[in-house]
């Protein structure tokens, strides 16, 4: 087994390096395997995988899925068709809801006295709020991105506006149609009771859980284990990377354990060159 990550995000998303940059930065981190991850699209899959298998490095095509949960609950697909007709369905649904979310936010801020708009640095795919945040760092409203969340533009507050998304079985759903499998991201982030939710998603067919992930305590790594072994699931590493945006470095969920081989020896054999 090698190191691997699966769980990595470009420009095309809210990261800040183009997928065709990430192999190298992989590499360089001595990981042999990654997944390219960004929110909502798969559209920078092939330009990575294209520079990955120049220089020996395999990219696992996915997208994270933002599903309807009464806090965060995102969906890694995993191993998918990037060009799937199904994927490009839900890829244009998502692009024209973060577009009209983003608008009415801005909008918010505007009528608060923070026309941030102007200012706002964008992705080359799906701008998120992340990049509002940025900008009201930039513009001088906010002391820092959870600063910005806190205070304007997360859940509750004066400027938050809902998204509208898929359910729990229909993100799952996604990513096994588009020839992948579904895995739970982060869970150590969720803000509920996760033995019902987790037993839901495997009814559904979730295929993994993302146990070891950078800000995950021994104690929550040790509980996402024993759900995957009550569950039948495969336990997996992701960083998470969003380059300069996020303090975290490609690989640094990844240990050479044998609970991960699973998930190693599943990707290695099964997903060949894009």
């Amino acid at each position: 087994m090698q190191p691997f990550d699966l769980h990595i995000h470009s420009n095309m998303s809210d990261g800040t390096f183009a997928p065709e940059e990430l192999p190298a930065i992989a590499q360089g981190r001595g990981v042999a395997l990654m997944a390219l991850t960004d929110h909502d699209t798969a559209a920078g899959c092939r330009r990575a995988a294209e520079a990955g298998n120049a220089i020996g490095i395999k990219v696992i095509p996915g997208m994270e899925i933002d599903a309807e949960f009464s806090r965060e609950l995102h969906i890694l697909a995993l191993g998918i068709d990037p060009d799937n007709s199904k994927i490009h369905e839900y890829e244009q649904w998502r692009k024209a809801g973060r577009e009209d979310r983003n608008r009415r936010i801005l909008k918010k801020l505007c009528d608060m006295g923070m026309n941030v708009e102007d200012i706002m640095e964008h992705s080359m795919g799906n701008d998120t709020r992340l990049h509002i945040a940025k900008a009201l760092v930039k513009g001088g409203y906010a002391d820092s991105l959870n600063d910005a969340f806190g205070r304007y533009i997360g859940n509750g507050c004066s400027a938050y506006v809902p998204s509208e998304r898929v359910s729990k079985r229909q993100a799952v759903e996604l990513a096994m149609a588009a020839g992948g499998v579904a895995v739970l991201a982060h869970p150590c982030k969720l803000k509920a009771e996760p033995h019902s939710l987790i037993r839901e998603l495997a009814d559904y067919g979730l295929w993994g859980i993302e146990a070891y992930y950078p800000i995950s305590t021994p104690g929550q790594t040790k509980l996402f284990l024993s759900l995957s072994a009550r569950h039948g699931l495969t336990p997996t590493c992701g960083s998470d990377f969003h380059g300069k945006n996020r303090d975290t470095l490609i690989g640094s969920a990844y240990q050479n354990i044998p609970e991960l081989e699973a998930a190693y020896a599943y990707f290695s054999e099964r997903y060949e060159r894009l």
